[in-house]
């Protein structure tokens, strides 16, 4: 069985090489959390610690958000694409549901590791089956 991306899912289960999902996942997941955290953080500076904190948070969740409904430069960079498995847009719930192991704070490096050996174990993450999404070749 194959998927038909454009027009959603047919069957079977044709994912993203989990090299270009990895690489993927360090530019989205990892280094521009890094350089958005140093940036707001560094303009937050005259703002109390416990304020701060909750702002950095609600950027990271914004992120995850954004990267998932609007633009991720690392799956386009490396040529995937994020995908509803009904064929329709990733909706807001979909993308939060597919962010909750990495948004919540404690449950943050658990979340990510159990992400990343879901990556290379299966090819997808926990979530994504959770969320009905999956990340496919772009091209």
């Amino acid at each position: 069985m194959q998927e038909s991306i454009s027009g959603g899912f047919s069957g079977g289960s044709l994912s993203a090489p989990k090299g270009k999902r990895f690489a993927s996942a360090l530019i989205d997941l990892f280094i521009i959390p890094i350089l958005l955290g140093i940036v707001i953080g560094i303009a937050l500076l005259a703002v109390p610690e416990g304020i701060r904190n909750i702002l950095l948070i609600f950027v990271n969740i914004g992120w995850l958000l954004f990267r998932d409904l609007v633009y991720s430069p690392g799956r386009h960079m490396v040529g995937l694409k994020l995908v509803s498995l009904t064929g329709a847009k990733v909706t807001l719930p979909q993308a939060f549901i597919r962010n909750v192991l990495i948004v919540l704070p404690f449950v943050l490096v658990v979340g990510y590791i159990v992400e990343i050996i879901a990556i290379f174990s299966k090819g997808d993450r926990v979530a994504d089956g959770w969320a009905k999404t999956r990340v496919v070749s772009a091209s």
